[in-house]
């Protein structure tokens, strides 16, 4: 069974997935794997289009670059998902198959809204306020990315009619583990 997780951006779903390892699950990431298939399969489409200046010295695409491209310009961005997102969903595609027999999670931000969300079993939704979201985001991107990458995303009215389970990360560490916990118990019931 694949098990989605999504959210929008610092919601959680990261600490979730955590816990989840912890607990002996595996848990892929959705945004590890993009980064895998852009500098392997998909590498010569995007310098082609993007061009070569997004290279580093040893030859990598510099995701730095290529992030301050798309998540500014809509288009570019339609143009980088045609070229990862079907890549990315053939990998997931074996993932179901290797682990047709057990539990599988992978955390994907934007499992709804690209179409994802049909791929997997279940759909994991990790809630947290916006204010609290944008807090934790805004260590990792600055405030102003942080802004800029929640606004790409659907509002949490949208992403519940098609989430399975919700946990609600609003609360504390040992809040959020006892809601895994119990989450875990579910899911194996099925």
């Amino acid at each position: 069974m694949i098990v989605g997780i999504t959210g929008n951006i610092g919601s959680g779903k990261s600490t979730l997935s955590k816990f989840l390892s912890l607990k002996g699950f595996t848990v892929y990431d959705a945004d590890r794997i993009g980064k895998e298939v852009l500098q392997k399969e998909a590498k010569d489409d995007v310098v082609r289009i993007f061009g070569k200046e997004l290279l580093t010295n040893s030859g990598l695409i510099d995701t730095r670059k290529l992030g301050a491209i798309v998540f500014s310009d809509p288009d570019s961005l339609k143009k980088l998902t045609g070229i990862l997102h079907p890549l990315i969903l053939e990998r997931l595609k074996l993932l179901k198959f290797k682990y047709s027999d057990s539990v599988v999670f992978v955390e994907a931000a934007v499992a709804v809204e690209y179409g994802w969300h049909t791929f997997f079993d279940r759909l994991i939704l990790v809630f947290a306020y916006r204010g609290q979201r944008l807090l934790r985001a805004a260590k990792k991107f600055g405030l102003k990315e942080a802004l800029k990458r929640d606004s790409l995303q659907l509002p949490y009215s949208e992403k519940l009619k098609y989430a399975d389970y919700l946990i609600c990360n609003t609360g504390t560490l040992l809040h959020l583990k006892e809601q895994a916990e119990f989450l875990v118990k579910e899911i194996l019931r099925c």
